[in-house]
């Protein structure tokens, strides 16, 4: 496990680099002059110009990107911003953690709704509770997230006053930004569970547990749901990443300072090194929690860890033949 581990991190450095490139070239090539952004259209062409040079925007292509990774490999320094001057490390590692808790929290109610509700109606099937169910399913997941959040706004924070409108200032404040992803993505979650259980209800060996006279509560937690949790792990992994790049409509509606409001103050002002670091920040973040669910795969289900033991084992006895004849 441990090589495999190894081997799928090394696997992120050709992705992140690919990232990377793709981000800095729709950058480079995206029309408009941040140099006239952030001087104004007052500014003289010479101003302009030494703006240009002081921050290489003057150089080619290839030594633009070349400079850039340099900085980013070698010193992990994302740049300067163009807009505040700031160090874009130091705004990323302010902003970042709003964010990751938003999706902690997103994340936490859709896990819980969702897989509760899935199990809910997996075992009432064909009822009016599974029907009921999968309306709310078939809802949740073609909502607009700003329409779910303004709705929230105006039930539980204006009209009841149970949760503050908008702002970031304690406990209170993340409930109703984290119902709004969480309602949506406890849709999702809710139909892959319902999905992935009935596939495993349907199974002889579930029979089985049944013609012995196991307890239904039994068979459903130690026998459906441990073998439905592979298609589960894989759409709370998502959740998790969506919820992450996600966070960007939901901070504006709630006014959240945390790095999507950071990510859509820097497209309108051009501030490209802000640009780049978040939208890199994010990819690292999105790549981590998928390999993590890869591993939580092989912690869950034998045959997949069997695979890379199994394969280890077979190269091992092979060494033993050759190095015996």
């Amino acid at each position: 496990m441990l090589r495999y581990f190894l081997k799928r991190l090394l696997s992120l450095i050709p992705v992140l680099i690919g990232v990377a490139f793709l981000i800095f070239t729709m950058m480079y090539f995206t029309p408009g002059d941040p140099a006239t952004v952030v001087l104004g259209d007052q500014a003289s062409a010479e101003q302009l110009a030494q703006w240009r040079a002081a921050r290489d925007l003057d150089k080619p292509f290839p030594e633009q990107f070349g400079k850039y990774m340099y900085r980013l490999v070698f010193r992990g320094d994302f740049g300067v911003s163009y807009k505040t001057g700031r160090n874009v490390t130091v705004s990323l590692l302010e902003r970042f953690p709003t964010t990751f808790l938003l999706a902690i929290a997103t994340c936490a109610t859709a896990m819980l709704l969702g897989v509760l509700l899935g199990i809910l109606a997996a075992n009432r099937q064909s009822t009016w509770v599974d029907s009921v169910l999968r309306i709310f399913g078939m809802a949740g997941v073609s909502m607009p997230i700003f329409w779910l959040g303004l709705l929230l706004i105006l039930w539980f924070a204006v009209d009841l006053k149970w949760f503050p409108v908008s702002g970031w200032y304690g406990p209170k404040y993340i409930v109703l930004p984290a119902m709004t992803m969480g309602l949506t993505f406890t849709a999702s979650l809710m139909r892959t569970t319902r999905s992935s259980m009935l596939d495993c209800i349907r199974q002889d060996y579930v029979v089985t547990a049944r013609a012995k006279g196991q307890k239904e509560r039994v068979i459903t937690y130690h026998h459906v749901f441990r073998n439905a949790l592979i298609p589960i792990i894989t759409a709370a992994g998502s959740t998790f990443g969506i919820a992450l790049c996600g966070a960007v409509v939901t901070e504006q509606v709630f006014s959240i300072p945390g790095l999507g409001s950071l990510m859509v103050n820097a497209i309108t002002t051009r501030d490209y090194p802000l640009v780049r670091g978040s939208v890199l920040l994010l990819a690292v973040s999105f790549s981590l929690v998928n390999l993590l669910v890869d591993l939580l795969y092989a912690w869950f289900d034998p045959r997949i860890k069997a695979q890379f033991t199994g394969k280890s084992r077979k190269k091992r006895k092979t060494g033993e033949e050759t190095a015996h004849e």
